[in-house]
Protein backbone atom coordinates (compact mmCIF):
# COMPACT_ATOMS: atom_id res chain seq x y z
CA UNK A 1 0.00 0.00 0.00
CA UNK A 2 1.54 3.29 -0.85
CA UNK A 3 1.76 6.97 0.96
CA UNK A 4 -1.55 8.34 -1.19
CA UNK A 5 -3.78 5.00 -0.28
CA UNK A 6 -2.69 5.16 3.66
CA UNK A 7 -3.37 8.87 3.24
CA UNK A 8 -7.10 8.44 2.44
CA UNK A 9 -7.12 5.91 5.10
CA UNK A 10 -5.99 8.44 7.72
CA UNK A 11 -8.18 11.12 6.83
CA UNK A 12 -11.30 9.51 7.50
CA UNK A 13 -10.05 8.65 10.68
CA UNK A 14 -9.54 11.85 10.91
CA UNK A 15 -12.68 13.20 9.66
CA UNK A 16 -14.53 11.27 12.18
CA UNK A 17 -12.57 12.68 15.39
CA UNK A 18 -13.59 16.22 13.60
CA UNK A 19 -17.08 15.63 13.43
CA UNK A 20 -17.53 14.52 16.94
CA UNK A 21 -15.47 17.69 18.26
CA UNK A 22 -17.81 19.46 15.65
CA UNK A 23 -20.66 18.35 17.94
CA UNK A 24 -22.11 15.96 14.99
CA UNK A 25 -23.12 12.40 15.79
CA UNK A 26 -21.71 8.97 14.31
CA UNK A 27 -22.95 5.48 13.46
CA UNK A 28 -20.07 3.83 14.95
CA UNK A 29 -17.81 4.96 17.86
CA UNK A 30 -14.29 6.11 16.68
CA UNK A 31 -11.38 3.74 17.82
CA UNK A 32 -7.80 4.96 18.63
CA UNK A 33 -4.87 3.00 19.11
CA UNK A 34 -1.06 4.41 18.85
CA UNK A 35 2.09 2.93 17.30
CA UNK A 36 4.67 4.16 19.62
CA UNK A 37 7.49 4.90 17.23
CA UNK A 38 9.63 7.85 18.60
CA UNK A 39 12.69 9.05 20.66
CA UNK A 40 12.42 9.03 24.43
CA UNK A 41 15.62 9.88 25.24
CA UNK A 42 17.87 13.29 26.40
CA UNK A 43 19.11 16.21 24.74
CA UNK A 44 22.08 14.32 23.67
CA UNK A 45 23.13 14.67 20.07
CA UNK A 46 25.00 11.56 19.47
CA UNK A 47 22.08 9.54 20.80
CA UNK A 48 19.81 11.41 18.73
CA UNK A 49 21.88 11.36 15.83
CA UNK A 50 21.70 7.51 16.12
CA UNK A 51 17.94 7.13 16.52
CA UNK A 52 17.40 9.89 13.90
CA UNK A 53 19.92 6.97 11.17
CA UNK A 54 19.23 4.09 12.35
CA UNK A 55 16.25 3.59 14.56
CA UNK A 56 13.07 5.75 12.93
CA UNK A 57 13.83 4.04 9.31
CA UNK A 58 13.65 0.65 10.86
CA UNK A 59 10.29 2.12 12.72
CA UNK A 60 8.69 3.76 9.44
CA UNK A 61 7.62 0.60 8.04
CA UNK A 62 5.67 -0.75 10.89
CA UNK A 63 4.51 2.74 11.51
CA UNK A 64 2.67 2.40 7.96
CA UNK A 65 2.02 -0.68 8.29
CA UNK A 66 -0.61 -0.05 11.00
CA UNK A 67 -2.14 3.35 9.82
CA UNK A 68 -3.54 1.21 6.73
CA UNK A 69 -6.08 -0.50 9.37
CA UNK A 70 -9.71 1.05 8.28
CA UNK A 71 -11.53 0.41 12.08
CA UNK A 72 -8.89 1.10 14.89
CA UNK A 73 -6.59 4.77 13.70
CA UNK A 74 -3.24 4.51 13.94
CA UNK A 75 -2.22 8.13 13.58
CA UNK A 76 0.44 8.76 11.13
CA UNK A 77 2.73 9.98 14.37
CA UNK A 78 6.22 9.92 15.49
CA UNK A 79 6.68 10.40 19.14
CA UNK A 80 9.43 13.21 19.83
CA UNK A 81 9.55 13.18 24.11
CA UNK A 82 13.14 13.95 25.22
CA UNK A 83 13.25 13.99 28.93
CA UNK A 84 9.59 12.16 29.02
CA UNK A 85 7.74 14.14 31.74
CA UNK A 86 10.43 15.90 33.09
CA UNK A 87 11.09 18.19 29.98
CA UNK A 88 9.76 20.90 31.68
CA UNK A 89 11.89 20.44 34.81
CA UNK A 90 15.36 20.62 32.24
CA UNK A 91 14.01 23.55 30.96
CA UNK A 92 14.42 25.09 34.83
CA UNK A 93 17.52 23.73 35.02
CA UNK A 94 16.36 20.46 37.28
CA UNK A 95 18.80 17.42 36.34
CA UNK A 96 16.96 14.92 34.92
CA UNK A 97 18.61 11.27 34.14
CA UNK A 98 17.46 8.22 32.74
CA UNK A 99 17.72 4.87 35.13
CA UNK A 100 16.44 1.24 34.12
CA UNK A 101 14.63 3.07 31.01
CA UNK A 102 12.60 5.41 33.19
CA UNK A 103 13.41 9.21 33.14
CA UNK A 104 14.04 11.16 36.81
CA UNK A 105 14.72 14.12 38.00
CA UNK A 106 16.30 16.10 40.90
CA UNK A 107 14.86 18.58 42.85
CA UNK A 108 15.77 22.52 42.31
CA UNK A 109 17.64 24.22 45.71
CA UNK A 110 15.05 26.75 47.15
CA UNK A 111 11.41 27.46 46.15
CA UNK A 112 8.78 28.23 43.88
CA UNK A 113 9.54 31.92 44.90
CA UNK A 114 12.90 31.55 42.99
CA UNK A 115 11.39 30.93 39.29
CA UNK A 116 12.21 33.19 36.58
CA UNK A 117 10.01 32.91 33.38
CA UNK A 118 12.13 30.86 30.82
CA UNK A 119 13.09 32.12 27.25
CA UNK A 120 12.18 29.65 25.79
CA UNK A 121 13.67 30.05 21.96
CA UNK A 122 16.69 30.99 23.71
CA UNK A 123 17.21 28.97 26.29
CA UNK A 124 20.19 26.03 25.60
CA UNK A 125 17.37 23.03 25.74
CA UNK A 126 14.86 25.08 23.64
CA UNK A 127 17.75 25.75 20.98
CA UNK A 128 18.18 21.94 20.72
CA UNK A 129 14.50 20.80 20.62
CA UNK A 130 13.79 22.99 18.01
CA UNK A 131 17.33 22.22 15.82
CA UNK A 132 16.24 18.60 16.60
CA UNK A 133 12.57 18.96 15.30
CA UNK A 134 13.58 20.78 12.30
CA UNK A 135 16.27 17.63 11.59
CA UNK A 136 13.23 15.12 12.33
CA UNK A 137 10.37 16.75 10.09
CA UNK A 138 12.90 16.74 7.34
CA UNK A 139 13.01 13.13 7.74
CA UNK A 140 9.69 12.25 7.59
CA UNK A 141 7.91 11.72 4.57
CA UNK A 142 4.12 13.45 4.06
CA UNK A 143 1.83 12.69 5.54
CA UNK A 144 3.95 10.84 8.36
CA UNK A 145 3.71 13.85 11.43
CA UNK A 146 5.89 14.80 14.69
CA UNK A 147 4.98 15.45 18.26
CA UNK A 148 6.53 18.74 20.09
CA UNK A 149 8.25 16.97 24.28
CA UNK A 150 5.20 17.00 26.60
CA UNK A 151 4.82 20.71 28.20
CA UNK A 152 2.79 18.38 30.63
CA UNK A 153 1.33 21.37 33.40
CA UNK A 154 1.72 24.02 36.32
CA UNK A 155 1.23 21.29 38.90
CA UNK A 156 2.71 18.55 37.68
CA UNK A 157 6.19 20.60 36.99
CA UNK A 158 6.08 22.27 40.45
CA UNK A 159 5.93 19.26 42.69
CA UNK A 160 8.50 17.91 40.36
CA UNK A 161 11.16 20.76 40.93
CA UNK A 162 10.41 21.09 44.55
CA UNK A 163 8.88 17.99 45.83
CA UNK A 164 5.33 17.33 47.98
CA UNK A 165 5.74 20.75 49.77
CA UNK A 166 4.18 22.11 46.62
CA UNK A 167 1.18 20.70 47.97
CA UNK A 168 1.71 21.92 51.70
CA UNK A 169 1.90 24.83 50.73
CA UNK A 170 -1.35 25.28 48.52
CA UNK A 171 -3.37 25.04 51.76
CA UNK A 172 -2.38 28.29 52.20
CA UNK A 173 -0.37 29.44 49.38
CA UNK A 174 1.73 33.22 49.79
CA UNK A 175 2.59 35.34 47.19
CA UNK A 176 5.95 33.25 46.17
CA UNK A 177 3.99 30.05 45.56
CA UNK A 178 1.50 31.65 43.34
CA UNK A 179 4.16 33.65 41.29
CA UNK A 180 6.39 30.29 40.78
CA UNK A 181 2.97 28.55 39.74
CA UNK A 182 2.10 31.37 37.35
CA UNK A 183 5.95 31.44 35.47
CA UNK A 184 5.54 27.87 35.21
CA UNK A 185 2.17 28.23 33.81
CA UNK A 186 3.28 31.31 31.29
CA UNK A 187 6.76 29.07 30.20
CA UNK A 188 4.36 26.48 28.94
CA UNK A 189 1.81 28.44 27.37
CA UNK A 190 5.00 30.06 25.65
CA UNK A 191 6.67 27.01 24.42
CA UNK A 192 2.45 25.67 23.05
CA UNK A 193 2.64 29.16 21.06
CA UNK A 194 6.23 28.71 19.93
CA UNK A 195 5.31 25.20 18.18
CA UNK A 196 2.28 26.58 16.82
CA UNK A 197 3.84 29.51 14.94
CA UNK A 198 7.11 27.96 13.91
CA UNK A 199 5.31 24.17 12.50
CA UNK A 200 2.63 23.62 10.64
CA UNK A 201 -0.26 22.04 12.39
CA UNK A 202 -0.32 19.09 9.89
CA UNK A 203 3.54 18.45 10.60
CA UNK A 204 3.54 18.87 14.40
CA UNK A 205 1.17 17.97 17.03
CA UNK A 206 0.35 17.92 20.64
CA UNK A 207 2.41 14.84 22.58
CA UNK A 208 0.42 11.47 22.86
CA UNK A 209 -1.03 11.98 19.52
CA UNK A 210 -0.50 8.59 18.59
CA UNK A 211 -3.53 7.85 20.67
CA UNK A 212 -5.20 11.08 21.95
CA UNK A 213 -4.70 12.65 18.40
CA UNK A 214 -7.29 15.36 18.11
CA UNK A 215 -7.85 17.96 15.23
CA UNK A 216 -5.73 21.31 14.18
CA UNK A 217 -6.66 23.62 16.82
CA UNK A 218 -6.68 21.98 19.51
CA UNK A 219 -4.11 21.10 22.44
CA UNK A 220 -3.16 19.28 25.31
CA UNK A 221 -2.06 19.00 28.85
CA UNK A 222 -0.99 16.90 32.08
CA UNK A 223 -3.42 16.31 34.82
CA UNK A 224 -2.47 13.72 36.57
CA UNK A 225 -1.52 15.32 39.79
CA UNK A 226 -4.50 17.40 40.04
CA UNK A 227 -5.80 13.97 41.85
CA UNK A 228 -3.67 15.45 44.91
CA UNK A 229 -5.54 18.37 45.40
CA UNK A 230 -9.27 19.14 46.78
CA UNK A 231 -11.68 20.87 44.37
CA UNK A 232 -11.27 24.11 46.01
CA UNK A 233 -7.46 24.74 45.76
CA UNK A 234 -7.52 22.69 42.32
CA UNK A 235 -10.56 25.89 41.85
CA UNK A 236 -8.71 28.79 42.94
CA UNK A 237 -4.94 28.50 42.15
CA UNK A 238 -4.60 25.82 39.22
CA UNK A 239 -7.56 25.75 37.08
CA UNK A 240 -6.85 29.52 35.34
CA UNK A 241 -3.39 28.23 34.63
CA UNK A 242 -4.57 24.90 32.87
CA UNK A 243 -6.94 26.78 30.99
CA UNK A 244 -4.96 29.46 30.17
CA UNK A 245 -2.52 27.29 28.21
CA UNK A 246 -5.17 25.29 26.59
CA UNK A 247 -6.49 29.17 25.26
CA UNK A 248 -3.21 29.16 23.29
CA UNK A 249 -5.19 26.92 20.54
CA UNK A 250 -8.12 28.62 18.59
CA UNK A 251 -10.62 25.31 20.10
CA UNK A 252 -8.91 24.87 23.61
CA UNK A 253 -8.08 20.90 24.10
CA UNK A 254 -7.89 18.23 26.57
CA UNK A 255 -6.51 17.00 29.64
CA UNK A 256 -4.81 13.58 30.51
CA UNK A 257 -5.80 11.97 33.78
CA UNK A 258 -5.17 8.79 35.06
CA UNK A 259 -5.71 8.64 38.82
CA UNK A 260 -8.77 10.27 41.13
CA UNK A 261 -10.06 13.59 39.52
CA UNK A 262 -14.01 13.09 39.77
CA UNK A 263 -13.57 16.01 42.78
CA UNK A 264 -13.10 18.73 39.90
CA UNK A 265 -15.72 17.85 37.61
CA UNK A 266 -17.79 20.96 38.31
CA UNK A 267 -14.78 23.05 38.02
CA UNK A 268 -13.63 21.31 34.46
CA UNK A 269 -17.60 21.66 33.55
CA UNK A 270 -17.31 25.13 33.69
CA UNK A 271 -14.06 25.76 31.68
CA UNK A 272 -15.00 27.09 27.96
CA UNK A 273 -11.18 26.15 26.70
CA UNK A 274 -11.75 22.94 28.08
CA UNK A 275 -12.88 20.30 25.31
CA UNK A 276 -12.34 17.18 26.67
CA UNK A 277 -11.02 14.47 28.64
CA UNK A 278 -8.56 11.58 28.17
CA UNK A 279 -8.77 8.76 30.79
CA UNK A 280 -7.18 5.92 31.49
CA UNK A 281 -6.36 3.87 34.65
CA UNK A 282 -7.62 4.48 37.80
CA UNK A 283 -9.71 7.46 36.47
CA UNK A 284 -10.95 4.88 33.78
CA UNK A 285 -13.13 3.12 36.01
CA UNK A 286 -15.16 6.71 37.34
CA UNK A 287 -15.98 6.84 33.30
CA UNK A 288 -19.56 7.22 34.48
CA UNK A 289 -18.84 9.92 36.58
CA UNK A 290 -17.34 11.98 33.71
CA UNK A 291 -20.00 11.37 31.22
CA UNK A 292 -22.52 12.51 33.56
CA UNK A 293 -20.83 15.46 34.82
CA UNK A 294 -19.15 16.97 31.76
CA UNK A 295 -20.50 19.24 29.39
CA UNK A 296 -21.88 17.61 25.85
CA UNK A 297 -19.35 19.28 23.91
CA UNK A 298 -16.81 17.93 25.87
CA UNK A 299 -15.39 14.26 24.66
CA UNK A 300 -13.67 11.19 26.66
CA UNK A 301 -11.04 9.50 25.48
CA UNK A 302 -11.26 6.34 27.44
CA UNK A 303 -9.18 3.27 27.46
CA UNK A 304 -10.72 0.50 28.97
CA UNK A 305 -9.86 -1.66 31.59
CA UNK A 306 -10.59 -4.42 34.01
CA UNK A 307 -13.26 -2.75 35.89
CA UNK A 308 -14.57 -0.33 32.44
CA UNK A 309 -14.23 -2.92 29.54
CA UNK A 310 -15.82 -1.67 25.83
CA UNK A 311 -19.80 -2.84 26.71
CA UNK A 312 -20.16 -0.82 29.90
CA UNK A 313 -18.31 2.27 27.89
CA UNK A 314 -20.99 1.78 25.46
CA UNK A 315 -23.69 1.00 27.87
CA UNK A 316 -23.06 3.84 29.95
CA UNK A 317 -22.68 6.27 27.06
CA UNK A 318 -24.26 4.81 24.02
CA UNK A 319 -22.13 5.45 22.08
CA UNK A 320 -22.08 9.41 22.26
CA UNK A 321 -18.97 11.80 22.98
CA UNK A 322 -16.49 9.14 22.98
CA UNK A 323 -13.35 7.70 21.43
CA UNK A 324 -11.69 4.12 22.54
CA UNK A 325 -8.46 3.81 22.83
CA UNK A 326 -7.86 -0.02 21.98
CA UNK A 327 -7.70 -2.08 19.27
CA UNK A 328 -10.19 -3.38 17.21
CA UNK A 329 -11.29 -5.82 14.86
CA UNK A 330 -14.95 -4.65 13.74
CA UNK A 331 -16.28 -1.45 14.47
CA UNK A 332 -18.54 -0.37 17.60
CA UNK A 333 -22.01 0.49 16.47
CA UNK A 334 -22.82 3.79 18.17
Amino acid sequence: MDYAEISTIQTEHQAAITRLFAGDSLPYVPIINGSYAGYYGTADNTAFDQWLAADLPDNLPALLHDAADPITFHPLVVEFAPFGVHYIDALFGARVFQHEGQHWSDLLPGDLADLSLVDVAASPLGVWTLNALDRLLAHLPLPVAATFPIFSSPLNVAINLFGEEVLMDLADPDDGVLHGLAVIGATISDLHQLMRQRYPADRLRFYCSCTRWAPDGFGHICGCSTQLLGAEAYARYLASLDARILATYPHGGTIHLCGRHTQHLACWRAMPTLRGVQLNDAAADDFPAYFAGLRDDQLIYIAPTEAMPIERILAASKGRRIILQAQCSERCLA
